[in-house]
């Protein structure tokens, strides 16, 4: 199979041409995406507490149903970091802001470490900022018995997708690291500063009871998706990594994001953002045109598509087989061992040292 590039030089596709018309925010739209799906968030907000009443088991249900609309919160938040849900940059510092209030994470914090993402996605040398800890077969093997362990313990997918959001968002968003500067900084503590109005002024209303309960759920429910979604993105069965020298943006992006092919209503909540691929080409793209984007041109037509099932399917990759290209669960590691000489032997990049393994 050939490379995106290897066919796009063929047909000499020029695909900065292609996501022109598509690249500029349509203010009306945003507008009415934020005062529609806002005005919905804090309707909730009363059905919640009017429920809570009733049973705090059905307050669960009301902040699972809530997360239709709180999902495409994240998306503005994600939207306005990428410059392209606002053509004013303070427009999208607002609503970066409060979007990232709502999700409990600091919008200038956030938005540094996922441009980071996005710039070297599917670079084996530059993982481990706004990724999932992914270890190639060569990596693995050299490591430790415990960072062996640990590394299963941080693939086991409950802990993924139960575990992971509920420590990102809770805890690890909190605080700002050494690599943050004086805005990323600011960001932590003013979205920590503004959680904590946030919560005095609900439970002043209602009661801290509730305010806990509800808050709690509606985030870690929302914590859990927003990490299922991010898995499955970037890791599937023939998923691109690459080498430094080697590595592609346009590649990166066309064979290194899935295209999720969701219930009609999961892509709305979602915020179209099952169309990965076109969006890691072109993050200038609102959420609103990436749809017509895929529609309108046969050249996004041909990525990696994941239905709600292939993505189950995914749960148990966890080693990049460098060598064939590939993901591998570790049943299938297994056998690899069994079958072939050591893969050490065939060194392709230069391995991560072992202390840094633990950043991703």
């Amino acid at each position: 199979m050939k490379s995106t590039t290897e066919l796009n030089e063929k047909k000499h596709i020029n695909w900065r041409q292609i996501i022109r018309p598509y690249s500029r925010p349509d203010t009306k739209r945003s507008n009415w995406q934020i005062a529609s799906t806002m005005s919905l968030y804090v309707a909730f907000w009363f059905i919640a507490y009017a429920a809570y009443d009733i049973s705090p088991w059905l307050c669960l249900l009301v902040a699972g149903a809530a997360q239709v609309f709180y999902g495409r919160i994240f998306i503005f938040m994600h939207d306005c970091g990428h410059g392209s849900f606002y053509k004013s940059k303070k427009w999208r510092t607002f609503w970066g802001y409060i979007s990232g209030i709502l999700w409990f994470t600091p919008y200038e914090q956030w938005t540094k470490a996922h441009a980071t993402h996005h710039k070297h996605s599917g670079n084996l040398e530059h993982r481990g900022i706004g990724d999932i800890w992914t270890l190639t077969i060569e990596e693995y093997e050299k490591a430790s018995l415990g960072r062996k362990a640990f590394y299963r313990v941080c693939r086991f997918p409950p802990f993924v997708f139960f575990v992971g959001g509920l420590y990102t968002y809770f805890f690890v968003q909190r605080f700002y690291t050494k690599e943050d500067g004086t805005k990323e900084k600011q960001s932590v503590w003013i979205t920590n500063g503004a959680i904590i109005l946030m919560g005095t002024i609900i439970s002043s209303v209602t009661s801290l009871e509730f305010f806990l309960f509800y808050q709690f759920f509606l985030l870690y429910f929302g914590s859990c998706l927003a990490v299922f979604f991010f898995y499955v993105q970037h890791q599937y069965d023939d998923v691109y990594w690459e080498k430094k020298e080697a590595w592609d943006y346009e590649t990166a992006a066309m064979e290194g994001c899935s295209n999720l092919k969701l219930p009609k209503i999961v892509q709305w909540a979602s915020g179209n953002i099952g169309f990965h691929h076109i969006h890691h080409l072109s993050s200038s793209i609102p959420n609103y045109f990436l749809e017509k984007a895929y529609e309108e041109n046969e050249y996004f037509q041909n990525p990696t598509t994941l239905t709600l099932w292939d993505c189950v399917k995914t749960f148990n990759l966890a080693i990049y087989d460098f060598e064939n290209r590939r993901m591998l669960s570790f049943k299938d590691y297994k056998k690899f061992k069994n079958t072939s000489s050591s893969y050490t032997n065939h060194s392709k990049f230069d391995i991560i040292p072992e202390e840094e393994l633990l950043k991703a």
